[in-house]
């Protein structure tokens, strides 16, 4: 399916999905989001079981596929696809776009404090995503 379908239909389906789930779901997404926008490795929680996740496991739910194929589809995204995505989450739910920049924030903070010392100022941090309210 990831490889049938191109990037516009892509995005449609996760706004679909994502107005579809619940506050759990979309909590169990957001640091997988702002993972994918904070450029750090996350690992927390559904994100956690998936990763580790192979065929001797029992089937994964339609939550945990959904967030595979998100994982799939994101790194084929092109930056004006991945803020139209944010953009219109934030139409479905302003507060979990809130949340999720706090927790890019958090991220990048905490890759700029790693990295400083390692790079001598130059850092991936500054190349974050921030959703304009």
């Amino acid at each position: 399916m990831s490889s049938s379908i191109n990037s516009s239909q892509q995005l449609r389906y996760m706004v679909q999905w994502f107005s579809e789930w619940s506050e759990l779901q979309r909590s169990d997404f957001l640091p997988i989001l702002a993972d994918n926008y904070a450029h750090r490795a996350y690992v927390n929680g559904i994100v956690n079981s998936i990763s580790n996740m192979d065929c001797r496991d029992k089937p994964m739910s339609l939550f945990e596929c959904r967030i595979k194929l998100f994982k799939e589809w994101f790194t084929q995204w092109n930056i004006e696809l991945k803020e139209a995505f944010l953009k219109k989450i934030g139409e479905i739910d302003e507060k979990f776009v809130e949340k999720l920049n706090a927790e890019i924030e958090e991220k990048a903070e905490t890759l700029q404090n790693n990295e400083d010392g390692v790079n001598n100022g130059e850092n991936e941090a500054d190349n974050h995503i921030r959703v304009e309210d």
